[in-house]
């Protein structure tokens, strides 16, 4: 392997596991939602806002970055990102008020939006073609270990040393990564910078005139949506209905974990064999009728919760690589701009879908999944005729 070659494979892993550890941010939180509501004795749907509010701060930070990124020195970026979850991080650790905890959490996403959208775009600058898919599909099974083992590492810390133990954990990790990119990451200040004449308004006016982007886009929104409505009705639902603690909360996380994460192998495997139109209409209209399975089993059984959550953490583990690899392919001038709003659009239905989820507060869960898988289904069909007529 040449020297080239062998620094290539270096920043990705180091990219990845910089988004490993934003992605960690974000989700080792959701199994102690009940102990947060508990511990400031608040309500639970302001301790949803807390969530919904970290993922749309995320969002928002894609939208506005994603036009300059090309210009920017990329690791000063990822420093300052690590400076404020740093900070933030030690305050939400030791505050007891609700208020401050809650302003202190979105420093943390600003600080965690940084991160994913700087990695994808240079892992997406460093490589091509095939290698381009293959080395998204590593970066997203890094990726996918942070949402697969945070809810059994938040529930055992939560568990152990409270949500403050969980704040203190992300403060020690983010220090340490810090220095390791201040002192042994390159400087990518003259690799990767390049001019952009563009205006915003000209930017995603090219964005959304590619068919075949603006589809996948919309799908990525309503398959983030549902994902994250999922997640954070987890919990709950574990907790209220099958009566169990926060530390085996964490465990029955484990089937989607796993699956999660051979779904995104199976990718970098099969990407290079079958044709993106294949896979990404075979993921068009998989994942609903796993979603209105999830919604008719829910409630039956822990076993056949189970094995729902595998079958369907499979194919959420292989569609954020093959969206991701479908952006980057079909957008070579405004690259940046195109992952941040793919960012932008995936983190808003995640937000969104976090609040959706206080719909089963009203209504059944069974009727809201139900109702979630069969509109992606009508979604899809409808998309379906674009993208059969098309190349990717």
């Amino acid at each position: 392997m040449s020297r080239l070659s062998q620094a290539k494979i270096l920043a990705l892993y180091l990219l990845s596991i910089s988004s490993f550890f934003a992605s960690l941010n974000q989700n080792i939180y959701t199994p102690v939602i009940p102990l947060i509501r508990d511990s400031f004795s608040v309500s639970i749907n302001l301790v949803n806002f807390t969530v919904s509010s970290f993922i749309f701060i995320i969002a928002v930070v894609q939208i506005f970055l994603g036009t300059v990124i090309d210009t920017k020195n990329q690791k000063r970026l990822l420093i300052f990102s690590f400076i404020l979850i740093s900070i933030s991080t030690i305050v939400c650790a030791f505050t007891t008020n609700f208020l401050l905890f809650m302003i202190f959490r979105i420093v943390q996403a600003i600080g965690a939006g940084i991160i994913p959208l700087v990695t994808i775009n240079m892992i997406s600058h460093l490589f091509e073609g095939e290698a381009r898919g293959s080395a998204i599909g590593t970066y997203q099974i890094l990726l996918t270990l942070a949402p697969a083992i945070s809810p059994i590492l938040g529930g055992i810390l939560g568990e152990h040393y409270g949500y403050k133990g969980i704040f203190l954990f992300l403060f020690l990790i983010a220090t340490v990564l810090l220095m390791f990119i201040m002192y042994v990451f390159p400087n990518n200040e003259k690799n990767n910078l390049q001019e952009n004449s563009s205006n915003f308004t000209q930017t995603y006016r090219a964005i959304f005139l590619n068919r075949v982007g603006s589809i996948t886009m919309i799908i990525g929104f309503f398959v983030f949506f549902i994902h994250f409505a999922i997640l954070v009705f987890l919990p709950i639902l574990l907790n209220d209905h099958y009566h169990i603690s926060l530390q085996n909360i964490g465990l029955l996380y484990l089937p989607l974990t796993v699956s999660m994460i051979f779904g995104s192998v199976i990718f970098k495997k099969i990407q290079k064999k079958v044709a993106l139109k294949k896979l990404f209409i075979t993921v068009l209209f998989f994942i609903p009728l796993l979603i209105i399975a999830f919604g008719c089993l829910h409630t039956k059984s822990i076993i056949g919760l189970s094995i729902i959550l595998f079958m369907y953490g499979l194919t959420i583990g292989f569609a954020p690589p093959l969206f991701s690899t479908i952006i980057s392919n079909e957008y070579s001038e405004h690259r940046g701009a195109a992952l941040g709003l793919f960012n932008f659009i995936r983190y808003s239905g995640m937000a969104i879908g976090g609040m959706f989820t206080g719909l089963s507060v009203v209504l059944p869960s069974t009727l809201v999944f139900i109702f979630c898988g069969v509109l992606l289904f009508l979604i899809s069909l409808y998309q379906y005729p674009s993208i059969k007529n098309r190349s990717m």
